[in-house]
């Protein structure tokens, strides 16, 4: 029973007296009732939702490589009424291994499952189809739920609106969608895939008044929450949700045991909650928040000046930005000076250096015989600019490996050691990031930078490719995503371990940059399992935003960067991006855009108009001023295109409305103090925007230009 103990709300599960033998019945909290029949291998469960009478669960758990033989059941009560029960049984000629565990807390209103999954065999199991779950019957009219559910929808959290998504794309289905149709996302590929399965790391499950929050949650494997069908034999469709499944091939550890192995599965969690969507999201940002994927206290990143934009090295054809004579003529000392007096001059509070500082491209070794020594570097921006330093440290999957030995690179099924063939370009890199030597070299190489002064790592480069099967590696062979996004993960504590100061962002640890988000948003982050080395250690500290800085005027009138929004509805997690000015216009939309979504803003590119110019350098004016709302302020959703920011500390918000259309708009906006923390009944001083008061509410009046924002201050008076 402690294999939930660790995922638990708050300061941990309450004392409980020994397990006793149990025979199956109900087990309650104030929120649901759970009964269970362990003897017949847990048919006939019900789940019911007390407060409202809705039956979330009522037939045979669904167990897709056949209904365990329980062999023995307990239920352990804590001093706080919480009951958990376990149950051990086994499947598959009792080859498989089954233990099934529930927990209801007393004083939460969620209910808990967790499965493990061992191979008692003398051969491998392949369990890439297994799949189980709660069933919940749901008659269906000509494709639509009837009765109760009928008004009811699923909604993915964060990812409502996918990164590559339009602006007619949202994750949100009916349950009648549920049972009829394949699921059909873009999130993990960079093309449309039908699967049969609907996952998200969280559902909000609501008819607008009350809903259900539904999560999956696993540091140990990949996992999604799922919800599928179960065939019933009566042909009537039945919705399978929690329970644990294999999605994509994820968890990989889980979806192949070898002999003697097993799996943990991550924990499934089932919160009662009033409220709709927005509720829902919010609820979702808590749960994570207490994980420990929120934002810290002591959170104050510095505003980069990205000098990519304007820097011609970058835009060269082919590699040629890693030509050494390209790098002598367009990356110099006095380029980078140039670069720093833009940042000073604009309010910027680092100098972030995009490709070109190092020996050759992720070599991730200063470059001193062109650019002087790092420190002599790092003290002249900060003594001469007052600027910090920030570099771009490109990994494994993104990088000319030829910086490395060659004992690095992976090997192949048929233990041939790969080799790099340049004309293929640097995403074709042999490198291994799950190898300890590559891990230890590189960990070397980023904290020789941390000591000369760097401020922030981004580890881009994370690009999974292709399995490796060198067994002097020090990892699993053969090494496939797991190991790769560990690695990923376990180089970003190594530099923390010593230089625990120095920001790290790090890219989708599968893809690396892309509006594909294949991984959980908190996969890696935090502190690992204890016993594994650098434990006591932080992870990466900020998520990439999905590569929306190309194109950030496109991305954002198309829809693509609307999954900000919601990001930062359901995460405070913070995000990084930069984005280049010279797509913006004189209404600055894509700088307040970008900062309003994202708590660590990095800015390049000088824009040829100079009324665009003279609106950035007035933006970041305000920026600077306001910062806190942006970098350590709650975030709050009034719709999509209207964001609110409470302050950290005081009794004040700001309000940022934007116009995506080509016409001049008067929008009207409601605004209840106490739903954001700031008070009921009390007045305000309103700045920026034309103000009523109506009872405990302000109406606030934008008129905000074609492609425009427009910002208001609150003061509690």
């Amino acid at each position: 029973m402690g294999t939930l103990s660790a995922a638990l709300w708050g300061t941990g599960k309450a004392e409980s007296g020994p397990p006793a033998p149990w025979n199956g019945g109900e087990v309650r909290n104030k929120i649901f009732q759970l009964f269970l029949s362990p003897k017949t291998g847990f048919r006939n469960t019900r789940l019911v939702h007390t407060a409202s009478g809705l039956r979330l669960a009522y037939g045979d758990y669904s167990y897709s490589f056949g209904r365990p033989e329980f062999q023995e059941s307990s239920i352990a009560l804590g001093t706080d009424g919480s009951v958990t029960v376990s149950s051990r049984g086994s499947a598959i000629d009792s080859q498989l291994e089954v233990r099934h565990e529930f927990h209801l807390p007393a004083e939460h209103p969620w209910i808990e499952e967790q499965i493990t999954l061992t191979n008692h065999g003398a051969s491998p199991l392949d369990l890439s189809g297994a799949r189980c779950g709660f069933v919940l019957p749901i008659p269906l009219s000509e494709g639509r739920a009837t009765g109760e559910w009928n008004e009811f929808k699923v909604i993915a959290i964060p990812y409502r609106r996918e990164p590559n998504g339009s602006r007619r794309q949202y994750a949100d289905f009916s349950l009648g969608q549920l049972l009829t149709q394949p699921y059909s996302s873009e999130l993990w590929t960079e093309e449309t895939t039908v699967m049969p399965a609907y996952a998200s790391e969280g559902w909000a499950w609501s008819d607008g008044k009350r809903g259900f929050l539904l999560t999956k949650y696993s540091q140990e494997g990949m996992e999604w929450s799922l919800l599928d069908r179960s065939p019933g034999r009566d042909g009537q469709a039945r919705l399978r949700w929690g329970g644990c499944g294999i999605y994509r091939g994820n968890p990989e550890h889980g979806a192949w045991l070898r002999a003697g192995e097993s799996h943990r599965f991550g924990l499934t969690r089932l919160t009662a909650y009033a409220g709709g969507m927005l509720e829902g999201f919010y609820l979702f940002r808590k749960e994570m928040a207490v994980r420990g994927h929120g934002l810290p206290a002591d959170y104050n990143p510095p505003v980069h000046w990205n000098e990519l934009y304007d820097n011609k090295l970058w835009w060269l054809p082919d590699d040629e930005q890693d030509n050494p004579e390209m790098r002598k003529k367009y990356y110099t000392l006095a380029d980078m000076k140039q670069e720093a007096a833009k940042a000073k001059g604009i309010g910027c509070e680092a100098l972030y250096m995009d490709p070109g500082w190092d020996t050759s491209f992720g070599s991730k070794i200063w470059d001193a015989a062109r650019l002087g020594p790092y420190p002599s570097l790092t003290t002249m921006l900060r003594e001469e600019y007052g600027l910090g330093s920030s570099l771009h440290t490109p990994l494994s999957g993104w990088c000319d490996p030829t910086s490395y030995p060659q004992e690095m690179y992976r090997m192949d099924r048929f233990r041939q050691r790969l080799q790099w063939n340049p004309q293929l370009g640097f995403t074709s890199s042999p490198l291994c990031g799950a190898a300890s030597q590559y891990l230890e070299e590189t960990a070397r190489r980023l904290k020789v930078l941390a000591e000369g002064g760097a401020a922030f790592f981004m580890f881009d480069g994370t690009m999974y490719h292709a399995e490796c099967w060198d067994p002097n590696h020090g990892h699993r062979v053969p090494a496939r995503r797991e190991e790769h996004a560990h690695g990923m993960c376990r180089l970003a504590r190594m530099v923390h371990a010593e230089y625990p100061h120095v920001l790290i962002e790090m890219h989708d640890p599968i893809v690396g940059g892309s509006h594909v988000r294949y991984a959980p948003t908190y996969y890696g982050h935090g502190h690992a399992a204890e016993g594994e080395r650098f434990s006591k250690a932080l992870g990466f500290d900020e998520v990439w935003a999905f590569e929306l800085m190309w194109q950030p005027m496109q991305d954002l009138c198309a829809g693509r960067a609307i999954a900000l929004y919601y990001y930062n509805l359901a995460y405070e997690l913070p995000l990084y991006i930069h984005i280049d000015l010279r797509t913006d216009n004189e209404n600055a939309l894509v700088f307040w855009w970008f900062a309003s979504t994202c708590r660590h803003l990095g800015i390049g590119g000088t824009p040829k108009d100079p009324a665009v110019n003279k609106a950035h350098f007035e933006a970041m004016a305000a920026y600077r001023r306001l910062e806190p709302f942006f970098k350590r302020g709650r975030f709050y959703g009034i719709d999509e295109i209207t964001h609110v920011h409470v302050h950290p500390s005081e009794a004040s918000a700001v309000i940022n409305a934007f116009n995506l259309g080509k016409h001049p708009t008067e929008r009207e906006v409601q605004f209840v103090p106490r739903e954001y923390g700031l008070g009921k009944g009390r007045s305000l001083r309103v700045f920026g925007a034309s103000s009523r008061r109506t009872q405990d509410a302000y109406v606030f009046t934008f008129n905000i230009p074609p492609l425009g924002h427009q910002m208001a201050e609150v003061h509690v008076a």
